[in-house]
């Protein structure tokens, strides 16, 4: 039997991908979960054979979350669900090495393909996703999407930025000083090559650090 784990922030589409999942000869939903903490929590526990994960989430973004489950879990399979098909974040998550992405608008016999795809070793991208794929390896841009480069203290304060938090409120939390924050601040800007604050915000939109 083949154990899937779903995590998306919302309970009916959980409830829908569990439908499909169930549908499905000798595979079943082992766990769900609705924030990206407690979808690490539940990969511990339950040790999933493949993960069907949102990419937008709270507290970790799913991104996030696939680069920790294949740094300590590699033999777990990530399906990313996402409706973004932008060139940016497909990269983000080659890189991260996502198994599968599946985007949120496909027909349901996409995800039940994608899980068998993956179980057997291989890969499955949405044609979209897959067309953006070729795209990058036909025209590959300069350097690398820097998002796989960033800390988790440079993600944490990146998020906070995006939810409007100052500089002295993102000190307070994280227990540093203001100055650390702003250099911090100064090194996502360069890191990301934006020069406005607001471009950092739709940075974090597009990585589903925050909600849109």
């Amino acid at each position: 039997m083949i154990r899937i784990l779903v995590a998306d922030d919302h309970s009916i589409v959980r409830e829908g991908i569990r439908r499909v999942i169930e549908t499905t000869q000798n595979v079943e939903v082992c766990a769900e979960a609705s924030d990206g903490a407690e979808v690490l929590g539940c990969v511990e526990r339950h040790r999933p054979d493949v993960v069907v994960l949102d990419i937008n989430m709270p507290n970790l973004s799913g991104l996030e979350c696939l680069q920790q489950i294949k740094a300590d879990y590699d033999k777990t399979r990530v399906i990313l669900l996402s409706f973004r098909s932008d060139g940016p974040v497909v990269q983000s998550a080659v890189n991260l090495g996502a198994d599968g992405y599946v985007l949120k608008n496909a027909r349901t016999d996409d995800l039940v393909d994608a899980i068998r795809a993956v179980i057997s070793g291989g890969n499955y991208f949405s044609p979209q996703i897959a067309k953006e794929i070729i795209s990058q390896v036909r025209d590959p841009q300069s350097g690398t999407e820097p998002f796989s480069s960033l800390s988790n203290r440079e993600r944490e304060i990146l998020r906070q930025i995006a939810d409007g938090q100052s500089a002295k409120e993102i000190a307070v939390a994280l227990n540093i000083s203001v100055k650390t924050v702003e250099a911090h601040r100064t090194n996502l800007m360069r890191k990301l090559k934006v020069k406005k604050a607001t471009e950092l915000v739709r940075y974090a939109i597009r990585h589903g650090l925050i909600d849109p």
